[in-house]
């Protein structure tokens, strides 16, 4: 016959169990919602040991609190002269309110990736289609950042995002229009230095010309 367990340690059992499921723990690069019965009742918990309803009643939703870096692959967009350009880019976000987030989002990070990069893209659409591509290779990259920031920011908030940093890291030309176009640049660029070189001449011309009649 087996011995049967004395009521005592099945209710310590019990006990242990409960508060067991009543508390959870968060890590230093995590925060967290709480919700019950579907609805969120508390927000962005500090790392560290917090109290909840056991079993089914609250539910915690676990978030990374690490800066996300996110690259995205070549865009073409269009210059004012309609020509076509390619960009790389990559933004840098992290949580920032658990519950927008969730409520945004439904927690989905690949979703809010998304909305934030067409955000971008938006925004360095209307960079490039402001300008010339002459304009676009010889501008600062921190010009294009500048412009499209303070908007991506505002629709990483909207997700419960904080946006770190976006940076253009390739801008390039499709393979079949490269050639052409870099070369007219260099023409370009060849004879805009003979005239600054002609005109130098000319001003060096009139500085010697002046100091011999002085003297």
């Amino acid at each position: 016959m087996q011995p049967r367990i004395p009521g005592w340690v099945v209710l310590a059992l019990a006990g242990v169990m409960l508060v067991w499921q009543s508390l959870f723990q968060l890590r230093e690069t995590e925060t967290a919602i709480r919700m019950r019965f579907g609805k969120i009742v508390d927000a962005n918990y500090a790392p560290g040991l917090h109290l909840k309803l056991p079993l089914w009643i609250d539910n915690v939703r676990r978030f990374e609190r690490r800066i996300v870096t996110e690259r995205y692959p070549g865009e073409t967009f269009l210059t004012s002269e309609n020509k076509a350009l390619i960009v790389d880019f990559y933004v840098k976000w992290r949580v920032r309110d658990a519950a927008q987030h969730y409520r945004a989002t439904n927690g989905n990070t690949d979703f809010a990736s998304s909305r934030l990069g067409d955000n971008v893209k938006d925004g360095i659409k209307g960079v490039v289609a402001r300008r010339t591509l002459q304009e676009i290779v010889i501008t600062e990259r921190t010009v294009f950042t500048g412009d499209m920031f303070s908007r991506a920011s505002d629709a990483a908030k909207e997700l419960g995002l904080e946006l770190i940093d976006v940076r253009v890291q390739r801008i390039d030309l499709p393979d079949e229009v490269s050639g052409s176009v870099y070369q007219r640049m260099q023409e370009s660029f060849r004879a805009r230095g003979n005239q600054l070189r002609a005109e130098g001449s000319a001003e060096a011309e009139r500085i010697r010309a002046e100091a011999d009649r002085k003297r």
